[in-house]
């Protein structure tokens, strides 16, 4: 056990809060909306490609992996693409052997960057190298730093701002095509908005914690109605002042910290970590997950679980709703909570 104080005054995880006195204070200092289309939201992104997919390629039918969050079900849904679902190894990555595209199929197919930790330029390769009429979309919302980069090897890729900001609302997309412009901002944001700035200024006396969460889940309840809408002026103005190197700098702080205590304690990652890379988490595999994560709860600890099924029969996603736990390590985050983290998940796995 390390020893260090075992007490802690505030929640660890959930959606972020907003410095009010930064956002109205910090200058706009990067370059983040420069040469990107701007929607409602990750999913609201991916929306908008398949149809661009559909009109320019008359393309109807979407590869998706076996692992993947709903929501990308949602867009595929509500654009209207067929989906064909595609196995995974146990590395997160394209299965050469039971991939089941045909040769020169005219097809979209999404590549997911799991946790910012993958490099996908190998799996592109690898579809492309089958069919050269096949347009590959890489899905940045966990990798919003690998979206980040000038190099464009997809024929579209796209993030979700709030994943890994105090944003409320934004999905960015780039691509060499032609994308349509979406100017009118979405509603939803106004509740993730006012949830942040309440959770912000919690404390037990002032007011419970399901005032603010009730915003939150009201905000997240309107996302899939207004899939068609665009980003809020309110998330291009917070976007612009983030200091994109000052937060990278403090995951790659944390993930470090996080890994070498998981390490001593016998737990694997999912994937490996590179220290090049900007996680979004440290996912772990846990035998017992469900009980180590409820004592984590217990102690305002709150893991995300990515992803949970919500209905959909996956093969690989079943496997990991079961075992699969997220650390956090973003940039609200100083080195003794991690140490804390790491003390009640020591404790949890007994």
């Amino acid at each position: 056990m390390r020893n260090i104080c075992m007490q802690n005054n505030h929640i660890i995880g959930g959606e972020f809060d907003v410095d009010i006195q930064g956002f109205r204070h910090t200058k706009s200092n990067n370059g983040v909306l420069e040469g990107v289309y701007k929607y409602s939201s990750g999913r609201s992104a991916l929306y908008y490609i398949l149809l661009d997919v559909q009109k320019r390629y008359g393309i109807a039918t979407v590869y998706l992996p076996d692992y993947l969050c709903s929501s990308v079900m949602i867009a595929a849904h509500k654009s209207q693409m067929e989906v064909v679902f595609y196995n995974l190894n146990d590395r997160l990555e394209i299965d050469a052997e039971r991939f089941p595209m045909e040769s020169e199929a005219k097809v979209a197919v999404l590549l997911i960057n799991y946790f910012g930790l993958k490099n996908l330029e190998q799996q592109i390769a690898f579809v492309r190298s089958l069919s050269k009429n096949t347009i590959i979309i890489e899905d940045d919302v966990q990798a919003f730093y690998e979206f980040q980069k000038k190099e464009l090897m997809a024929d579209y890729k796209f993030t979700s701002l709030r994943k890994t900001f105090a944003c409320p609302d934004g999905g960015l997309v780039k691509t060499y095509n032609e994308l349509a412009i979406v100017a009118d901002g979405n509603k939803f944001h106004q509740y993730k908005f006012a949830g942040s700035i309440l959770k912000s200024l919690r404390k037990p006396e002032y007011y419970d914690d399901d005032v603010y969460l009730h915003l939150f889940e009201k905000g997240e309840s309107h996302i899939d109605d207004e899939i068609v809408m665009g980003m809020s002026q309110m998330s291009q103005e917070i976007i612009v002042k983030n200091n994109f190197e000052c937060i990278a700098y403090i995951r790659r702080r944390n993930a470090k910290q996080i890994l070498e205590g998981l390490k001593s304690l016998g737990v694997r990652t999912v994937v490996p970590v590179p220290e090049e890379k900007t996680p979004l988490f440290i996912p772990i595999w846990l035998d017992d997950r469900n009980k180590v994560r409820k004592q984590m709860f217990q102690q305002q600890i709150f893991c995300p679980v990515h992803w949970p099924l919500e209905g959909m029969n996956v093969q690989k996603g079943v496997e990991m709703a079961e075992h699969e736990m997220s650390i956090i390590i973003d940039q609200r985050y100083t080195n003794k909570d991690m140490d804390f983290i790491l003390n009640i998940l020591e404790i949890a796995l007994k």
